[in-house]
Protein backbone atom coordinates (compact mmCIF):
# COMPACT_ATOMS: atom_id res chain seq x y z
CA UNK A 1 0.00 0.00 0.00
CA UNK A 2 1.57 3.78 -1.41
CA UNK A 3 1.21 5.55 1.96
CA UNK A 4 1.29 9.14 1.23
CA UNK A 5 3.79 11.95 2.72
CA UNK A 6 1.04 13.73 4.83
CA UNK A 7 0.14 10.37 6.30
CA UNK A 8 3.13 11.39 9.01
CA UNK A 9 2.16 14.86 10.04
CA UNK A 10 -1.00 12.66 10.92
CA UNK A 11 0.74 10.18 12.85
CA UNK A 12 2.74 12.68 14.86
CA UNK A 13 -0.14 14.44 15.16
CA UNK A 14 -2.62 11.50 16.66
CA UNK A 15 0.10 9.80 19.11
CA UNK A 16 0.56 12.85 20.60
CA UNK A 17 -0.43 11.95 24.64
CA UNK A 18 -1.84 14.55 27.22
CA UNK A 19 -3.30 14.59 30.36
CA UNK A 20 -7.72 14.23 29.91
CA UNK A 21 -9.97 15.94 31.87
CA UNK A 22 -12.91 13.66 33.17
CA UNK A 23 -14.99 15.41 30.74
CA UNK A 24 -13.18 14.65 27.77
CA UNK A 25 -12.35 11.15 28.95
CA UNK A 26 -16.10 10.38 29.22
CA UNK A 27 -16.47 12.36 25.83
CA UNK A 28 -13.88 9.98 24.38
CA UNK A 29 -16.00 6.91 25.40
CA UNK A 30 -19.17 7.97 24.31
CA UNK A 31 -17.95 9.33 20.74
CA UNK A 32 -15.80 6.08 19.95
CA UNK A 33 -19.49 4.28 21.19
CA UNK A 34 -21.30 6.55 18.88
CA UNK A 35 -18.98 6.11 16.14
CA UNK A 36 -18.85 2.56 16.52
CA UNK A 37 -22.97 2.27 15.98
CA UNK A 38 -22.58 4.75 13.12
CA UNK A 39 -20.37 2.72 11.24
CA UNK A 40 -21.85 -0.40 11.93
CA UNK A 41 -25.06 1.37 10.74
CA UNK A 42 -23.48 2.48 7.47
CA UNK A 43 -23.87 6.28 8.46
CA UNK A 44 -20.33 7.01 9.12
CA UNK A 45 -18.75 9.17 6.32
CA UNK A 46 -14.71 10.09 5.34
CA UNK A 47 -14.58 13.51 4.72
CA UNK A 48 -14.78 12.98 0.77
CA UNK A 49 -17.34 11.18 1.18
CA UNK A 50 -19.61 14.13 3.24
CA UNK A 51 -18.24 16.37 0.50
CA UNK A 52 -19.78 14.47 -2.30
CA UNK A 53 -22.91 14.19 -0.92
CA UNK A 54 -25.20 17.17 -0.28
CA UNK A 55 -28.91 18.19 1.03
CA UNK A 56 -31.13 15.92 2.79
CA UNK A 57 -28.97 12.61 2.21
CA UNK A 58 -25.91 14.30 4.12
CA UNK A 59 -27.91 15.09 7.02
CA UNK A 60 -29.01 11.88 8.21
CA UNK A 61 -25.06 10.60 8.14
CA UNK A 62 -22.16 11.41 10.51
CA UNK A 63 -18.66 12.21 10.08
CA UNK A 64 -15.77 11.66 12.79
CA UNK A 65 -15.56 15.20 13.12
CA UNK A 66 -19.15 16.13 13.59
CA UNK A 67 -19.76 13.33 16.02
CA UNK A 68 -16.69 14.68 17.90
CA UNK A 69 -18.22 18.40 18.10
CA UNK A 70 -21.66 16.64 19.18
CA UNK A 71 -20.13 15.33 22.04
CA UNK A 72 -17.93 17.71 22.98
CA UNK A 73 -20.96 20.11 23.25
CA UNK A 74 -22.68 17.67 25.11
CA UNK A 75 -20.06 16.99 27.71
CA UNK A 76 -18.28 20.09 27.91
CA UNK A 77 -14.94 18.06 27.00
CA UNK A 78 -12.24 19.34 24.68
CA UNK A 79 -13.17 18.54 20.91
CA UNK A 80 -9.51 18.34 19.55
CA UNK A 81 -8.91 15.56 22.07
CA UNK A 82 -12.20 13.67 21.06
CA UNK A 83 -11.08 13.84 17.30
CA UNK A 84 -7.93 13.03 17.56
CA UNK A 85 -8.93 9.46 19.25
CA UNK A 86 -11.59 9.32 16.87
CA UNK A 87 -9.09 9.60 14.42
CA UNK A 88 -6.93 7.33 15.63
CA UNK A 89 -9.07 4.98 16.42
CA UNK A 90 -10.75 4.87 12.77
CA UNK A 91 -7.58 5.73 10.84
CA UNK A 92 -9.51 5.14 7.34
CA UNK A 93 -11.95 7.55 7.91
CA UNK A 94 -9.71 10.27 8.56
Amino acid sequence: MLQLPYRRKYDVWLSSTTRLNAATSKGIELATAKAASALCEGRLLSPLEALALAGPEARSRETLFSIARMVAWDTGGDQDEIWRALCSRFPDLI
